[in-house]
C-alpha cells in the first residue's frame, strides 16, 4: 500500500521538451554558470555528479530519479563546490523529493534520504527526509529542527545561506532561520544527496527525486537563473519551470506565490510568474 501511494505522488509528470537541451548547455557553459543541477533525467553521474556507491536498484522515469534500497544499502552523489567562491554570501541548494522511509529512523540517527551541504570548516546544512518529517541539522551541538510534513507526497526544500542569515524552506514556507555558523561554501565544500538504509529493522525504502540544484542565488527580477550575466536557453528553461511546473513550494506560476526559487523570474514583482513575466524575459533574451 505504501509503495502504491508513493508511486502516485511522482508519476504522471514527464520531463519538459527542453530538459535534455538545458542539461547539455549547463555542461557546456559550466565554467561561466554559477549553478549545478540534476533534473531527474538520466543518471546524476551523466551530468557531473560523482556516484559514491554502486549496486542499488535505480531508474529514471517521467522526469524523476528513483532508487530503492534494501538493507543494508546506500546510494549517494557528490559535487565539490569549494572552488566556486562567487557562491559565498548567496548560496542555495534546493530539491524536490518523496520517500516512504519511516519517521522513527530519525531517532536512530539514520539518514534515509538526505541532502547535505558540508565542508571541513564545520559549517553544515544537513537535511534528512522521511515520509512524515524532515530534519535540519547544522551542528551536533545545536538542537535539530524537526518539521512535520504530509505523508507520501513530494515536498520542495530549499536552503539559502547569506553572509548574516540562513533560511530553511519547506514548500516555500520558512521552517527555520538564523545566523549561520560561518561563511559557506568554504574551500573544501561539497554537496551530497542520496539515501541510506543501515538500521537492522528498517524496511525497504523507495525515494524519488525530481531535481537537485546548487548554486548562487540569482538576483530578483534578473531572469538570470545561473548568474552568468547573460540570458540564454538555460535561463529560459528555469523561467518556464517556474511558469508551468506543478507542485508546492519554490514554484511561482500564475496565481501561485513566486516562492524563493522563482523570484528571479518575477519581473513585475507581483509575487507570481505568469505570461507577462515570460514576455519580459523574451524582451531581454540574449541568445
Amino acid at each position: 500500500m505504501m509503495a502504491t501511494r508513493l508511486r502516485r505522488s511522482f508519476t504522471g509528470r514527464a520531463a519538459g521538451p527542453c530538459t535534455g537541451l538545458a542539461i547539455a548547455l549547463i555542461l557546456c557553459l559550466q565554467a561561466r554558470a554559477q549553478v549545478i543541477t540534476y533534473e531527474g533525467t538520466g543518471f546524476p553521474e551523466e551530468v557531473g555528479w560523482q556516484r559514491l556507491d554502486v549496486g542499488v536498484e535505480r531508474k529514471s522515469e517521467n522526469g524523476w530519479f528513483i532508487h530503492t534500497l534494501y538493507l543494508p544499502d546506500q546510494d549517494s552523489y557528490r559535487y565539490n563546490i569549494g572552488g566556486m567562491t562567487s557562491l559565498i554570501g548567496r548560496f542555495f541548494v534546493e530539491w524536490r523529493v518523496v520517500t516512504d522511509s519511516p519517521e522513527w529512523l530519525i531517532e536512530e540517527w539514520q539518514v534515509p534520504a538526505v541532502v547535505s551541504a558540508a565542508g571541513r570548516a564545520g559549517v553544515l546544512h544537513h537535511t534528512v527526509m522521511t515520509e512524515s518529517a524532515a530534519v535540519l541539522l547544522r551542528d551536533i551541538f545545536i538542537p535539530r529542527v524537526i518539521a512535520p510534513i504530509s505523508m507520501s507526497e513530494s515536498h520542495s526544500y530549499r536552503v539559502e545561506v547569506f553572509a548574516d542569515e540562513y533560511i530553511w524552506y519547506i514548500d516555500g514556507v520558512v521552517a527555520d532561520s538564523g545566523i549561520p555558523e560561518g561563511a559557506y561554501p568554504d574551500p573544501d565544500a561539497f554537496v551530497i544527496w542520496g539515501a541510506e538504509v543501515i538500521h537492522d529493522d528498517a524496511p525497504t525504502a523507495t525515494t524519488a527525486w525530481d531535481f537537485v540544484r546548487v548554486g548562487k542565488i540569482p538576483f530578483d527580477a534578473s531572469g538570470d537563473y545561473d548568474s552568468d550575466e547573460a540570458l540564454t536557453l538555460i535561463d529560459q528553461y528555469f523561467v518556464v519551470d517556474c511558469l508551468t511546473k506543478d507542485g508546492p513550494g519554490i514554484f511561482g506560476g500564475p496565481d501561485e506565490d513566486a516562492g524563493p526559487g522563482c523570484r528571479f523570474a518575477d519581473f513585475d514583482a507581483d509575487s507570481t510568474v505568469d505570461l507577462l513575466d515570460f514576455a519580459e524575459f523574451q524582451n531581454r533574451f540574449g541568445g
